[in-house]
């Protein structure tokens, strides 16, 4: 008789996605400079840049993160390549300061299901009002935050674009809906 062997699936956020919930977790202590730091770094394709800004400012500060969301992170960097190639500079910076990085229990996990839009524009674009004026595009986006949650890159754009607001006044449905 044969044995089953249960494979255990482990699943590990990408890139992008935890520097977004990381970002999320970090909020409370990132100042604007590292906010608009971390939204540059993600929408030229550099999320480990992201992630360095997000963690060091976490390190510094000492704020925690959700233990739950500690353990992913440090998981995550576990499994980042980094023998036999040329030394990552950015990949070392991170491993770094987020040894510096603490965990607590009083905050739940982050749940970083965000909707797909990224930047202002994006939105704006797929409503067909990139070029409208101010009060079309407020209406779209406001639409938009009525049904999805916006992440850490797409609040920072918003405030960046004058439609920070909105955050304000718009309740976004449950992702847990």
């Amino acid at each position: 008789m044969g044995r089953r062997i249960a494979w255990a699936v482990e699943v590990i956020r990408g890139d992008f996605e935890m520097a977004e919930v990381m970002w999320e977790a970090a909020e409370p202590c990132l100042s604007e400079e590292q906010r608009l730091a971390a939204l540059t770094a993600l929408h030229v394709g550099e999320p480990s840049q992201a992630l360095l800004v997000v963690v060091t400012a976490l390190s510094r500060s000492g704020h925690p993160l959700p233990s739950d969301l500690h353990v992913e992170f440090q998981e995550w960097l576990r499994h980042r390549p980094g023998s036999g190639s040329p030394v990552d500079w950015t990949l070392l910076e991170l491993r770094v300061a987020a040894a510096e990085v603490r965990a607590t229990t009083d905050v739940g996990m982050i749940d970083g299901r965000y909707g797909e839009a990224t930047l202002c524009y994006f939105v704006l674009d797929e409503a067909g009002v990139a070029d409208a004026s101010p009060k079309h595009q407020a209406a779209a986006l406001r639409k938009w935050l009525s049904a999805n949650r916006p992440s850490p890159s797409l609040r920072t754009d918003r405030r960046l674009n004058g439609f920070g607001h909105l955050l304000d006044t718009s309740r976004p449905s449950s992702p847990m809906g």
